[in-house]
């Protein structure tokens, strides 16, 4: 086979490939999502009103706030979707439609209280990329301390 005819084939096959990875992706999130699946309607409570009740049985200390934050950038890796700063910019997020919310919107500090954060933590949101991960990957007095560092985000926006 003649160099030309070489270079010609691998240039198609990178030509496909990138094509492949377009529609792929196209496929997991496409441009033109619809706009109700694009932002997640804040006002929607995403946790059984009995969850909303319940009170985080944690007492807040600047320990626990530590605990929190290592929790969230550590074993939770909360991080890899709602990001370093808790504004929905992480990683993997980009992948996902809703994106994940984002932790500092002031809307999303007073709407949501802790027992429907830790419920959503624990039982993960429907319709989002947000699954269980009480007690799978932090157990659900983590979850409880991950939220007083949660609440903490909001002062960082």
């Amino acid at each position: 086979m003649s160099q030309g005819r070489i270079i010609t084939v691998l240039l198609l096959m990178i030509a496909g490939f990138g094509v492949m990875v377009h529609l792929f992706t196209a496929a997991i999130a496409p441009p033109e999502a619809d706009p109700s699946v694009a932002s997640f309607n804040l006002s929607r409570p995403r946790a059984p009103a009995e969850a909303r009740k319940l009170v985080n049985p944690i007492p807040f200390s600047q320990k626990m706030l530590e605990r929190g934050r290592d929790i969230y950038h550590e074993k939770g890796g909360c991080y890899v979707c709602h990001g370093d700063s808790g504004k929905g910019d992480g990683e993997a997020g980009v992948l996902l439609a809703p994106k994940p919310t984002d932790l500092t919107n002031g809307n999303f500090q007073l709407l949501r209280k802790d027992g429907e954060m830790w419920w959503a933590i624990k039982h993960g949101v429907e319709g989002t990329g947000m699954f269980s991960y009480a007690p799978r990957t932090i157990t659900e007095e983590e979850a409880w301390i991950v939220i007083h560092y949660i609440r903490t985000l909001n002062e960082a926006s």
